[in-house]
């Protein structure tokens, strides 16, 4: 059963292709209560990391500004980042980026279109299991 308590405490960095996708996006996450800082540029996504520790990443493969697999190595390189659970959504990915998406350390890929349901269920997993694993480290 999902502790609903620690979903409502976590933060969510969203980061869409687009800001018609991403309003949807935020509606969905915000529903299981978390609190969500939506961008839709790299360069946005970047402050917000310097700034806070998100508890899931959600973020589409194809942001305007650059390639999802980049940033997924760069959180990947940050000490603060390094464990963070990223969702990556797309319609459209090659095997092959698939593959680098998940050898960076991906914790899921969801491909659209999805239900709503399905976004909510892997963010509330995802984030049980970061809380689950900072509390088995300490």
């Amino acid at each position: 059963m999902t502790d609903t308590r620690k979903i409502r405490q976590s933060v969510v960095l969203l980061i869409g292709d687009d800001a018609a996708r991403s309003s949807e996006y935020l509606r969905i996450i915000e529903a299981v209560g978390c609190m969500c800082h939506p961008v839709n540029t790299l360069v946005e996504a970047e402050r917000i990391l310097t700034h806070y520790a998100p508890d899931c990443v959600v973020m589409d493969y194809a942001p305007p500004d650059g390639g999802g697999i980049e940033l997924i190595g760069l959180l990947r390189r940050r000490m603060t980042h390094k464990r963070t659970p990223i969702v990556l959504i797309t319609g459209d990915i090659s095997e092959v980026e698939l593959e680098r998406a998940v050898m960076q350390g991906i914790y899921a890929y969801l491909a659209r279109p999805f239900a709503d349901s399905d976004l909510q269920k892997l963010v509330q997993a995802a984030i049980t299991d970061y809380h689950t694993a900072r509390i088995a480290r300490k």
